[in-house]
């Protein structure tokens, strides 16, 4: 199966302003998490998030110009669990407001945490998608 939902976490070194299309993000530096989905080619979407050179079109493509992606974890699925894994990374990082969520019924897709706790929302998240169970 290669559909899913994928996390990055994502260091940022300096103080960033993210331009995108329509909107202006203001980073400060830290660790920050994003969740995504896939429902083509998981280990595809991940790959591109990876280069360095490609087009621009999600708002996560403008932050990973600049942020460096340090870790990706692949859920593979069959179903888009993209919101349901935000929902819980909100638990443990502050929401960047409105950053790469506009198909979905949370305020945003990206959170700044603590690295330490990117291990923790792992964990809860692996709980609550049944993985070593």
């Amino acid at each position: 199966m290669d559909k899913g939902s994928y996390i990055l976490l994502i260091e940022v070194k300096t103080r960033l302003e993210i331009r995108t299309r329509a909107r202006r993000f203001e980073l400060l530096p830290g660790f920050y998490c994003y969740a995504g989905s896939a429902l083509g080619s998981l280990s595809g979407r991940v790959k591109r998030h990876l280069k360095k050179s490609k087009n621009k079109f999600w708002h996560i493509d403008f932050l990973l110009e600049k942020g460096k992606v340090l870790s990706a974890v692949l859920l593979p699925s069959s179903i888009k669990r993209e919101e349901e894994i935000s929902a819980l990374l909100q638990e443990f990082g502050e929401a960047v407001k409105g950053f790469g969520a506009s198909d979905c019924r949370v305020s945003s897709n990206l959170y700044k945490i603590e690295k330490e706790d990117f291990y923790k929302a792992l964990k809860s998240i692996y709980e609550h998608m049944g993985v070593f169970t």
